[in-house]
């Protein structure tokens, strides 16, 4: 998370004495960071619920491998664009205004490139299954308006207002939940794919606009020049990230297809629920994520500083919440209904990933600040080309078992590589300096 600063001869940022105090840490931070993103979550997850039980079961199957292919896509959409908005206001803060607007310009050029991928693909594998209409419908709101809403956010938050930025996706997901709510409780059995779809698009214009025009306020018309100039490095961030879409998202797709859409369902209620307790830590990794620029600039050594002193942190919550996912797995029916019985098993696997996705994180966000994002990026594609290979094999096999076991893998394999990859270039970093930025300083 970016604090108060002033600007040395090189025109990067010096953070200030005040913002270091006590009174601004990193937990307060990342306190105030979670109530926005709580929101997000409780709002999502409330979604889920609700359209998993107003949806027949074969049919939000479908729905969850149409939005799992959107969230494979999606990183592109945002051509890296958050990334981009933090490194370059860690180097030259004043500017924010054009940083906003190039990235705006990214990610709307890249959005509209993404949905019309998204639509051919989705057209290509649920052929008369799924309308291409519904299919353009969701990308767009989630390859477009959603990803501009989340470029204003990386903005509001480069510039130091935690909570505001928390806040303004949490808006879209509440305003989608509050629509779902009005169509079950108005027009009863509306709730289908392509009701939802065409809902969903047309809300999340609006609230984009609204967003947008938040976010450019008292920044007149800045010039987006030089933005095609950053394609490529937001593109190494944005190939990471999709990357890391593949093997969180590439299963639910799969199950759809290779496997069943009640396998998919299943898998993706036990999975909905390891990401929504995940969800403190994201907090914490979100406003950790910027201060990884700052720190990295000293190089890797400065940056594993930063990562030893929160690791500890986020041992502290993965573990004990990975075992009461488990002791509590068995109300998984209760939630999401009765043909949800066998997500009980599902998330009891599932668990593990808090702990695992801790520790890869972190060895990643240390990369991505040290300027290596190449390396987290050949990672992440190594780990989701087996992922993409496993699930071909044990999906057929095996349903929504054989997707867990690979989820599992991978992620293990994936902390495993982003480590190996911190501890190499640490012993290649000559630099024996002391942090000379107190960013350093969780």
């Amino acid at each position: 998370m970016t604090v108060d600063t002033s600007t040395d001869r090189a025109g990067r940022a010096e953070p200030s004495r005040a913002a270091a105090g006590p009174s601004d840490g990193f937990l307060g931070k990342a306190a105030k960071f979670l109530t926005g993103t709580l929101l997000r979550t409780l709002a999502q997850g409330a979604l889920f619920v609700l359209l998993a039980r107003e949806m027949p079961i074969g049919e939000y199957g479908l729905f969850v491998g149409v939005t799992a292919l959107i969230a494979v896509v999606s990183p592109f959409a945002s051509a890296g664009v958050p990334s981009l908005i933090f490194q370059s206001h860690a180097d030259a803060p004043a500017d924010w205004a054009r940083h906003l607007a190039r990235g705006l310009v990214l990610t709307a050029t890249f959005g509209v490139g993404a949905s019309v991928l998204v639509t051919a693909a989705g057209t290509a594998v649920w052929a008369a299954q799924v309308d291409p209409v519904d299919v353009a419908a969701l990308a767009v709101a989630d390859l477009v308006a959603w990803r501009l809403i989340e470029a204003v956010a990386a903005s509001v938050q480069a510039r130091g207002k935690v909570f505001v930025a928390s806040v303004i996706p949490a808006v879209l997901h509440v305003c989608r939940l509050a629509a779902v709510v009005v169509l079950a409780v108005m027009a009863p059995g509306s709730v289908t794919l392509h009701g939802w779809a065409v809902t969903s698009a047309l809300l999340s214009a609006v609230i984009c606009l609204l967003v947008l025009a938040y976010g450019l306020r008292g920044a007149g018309l800045p010039p987006a020049t030089g933005a095609f100039g950053q394609v490529r490095a937001g593109l190494l961030f944005a190939v990471g990230l999709s990357a890391q879409t593949v093997y969180n998202d590439l299963d639910k797709v799969m199950l759809s297809r290779l496997g069943s859409p009640e396998g998919a369902a299943i898998y993706a209620a036990a999975y909905r629920v390891v990401d929504f307790a995940y969800t403190p830590a994201r907090a914490m990794a979100a406003v950790a994520y910027p201060r990884f620029f700052e720190a990295g600039r000293d190089g890797p050594r400065a940056a594993l500083r930063l990562t030893r002193r929160l690791l500890p942190r986020y041992l502290m919550f993965s573990v004990p919440a990975s075992l009461l996912l488990v002791a509590c797995s068995g109300l998984t029916p209760t939630v999401f209904g009765n043909g949800y019985a066998a997500a009980t098993t599902a998330l009891q696997g599932l668990a593990a990933l808090l702990v695992l996705k801790a520790i890869h994180y972190l060895a990643a966000d240390t990369l991505s600040g040290s300027r290596m994002q190449g390396r987290r990026t050949v990672c992440q594609i190594a780990i989701g080309v087996v992922n993409a290979g496993l699930n071909v094999w044990l999906i057929p096999a095996y349903g929504w078992q054989g997707a867990v076991a690979s989820s599992l893998v991978c992620d293990a394999l994936l902390g495993v590589l982003l480590w190996g990859c911190v501890v190499a270039a640490v012993r290649r970093d000559p630099s024996r300096r002391e942090p000379t930025s107190t960013m350093e300083r969780a």
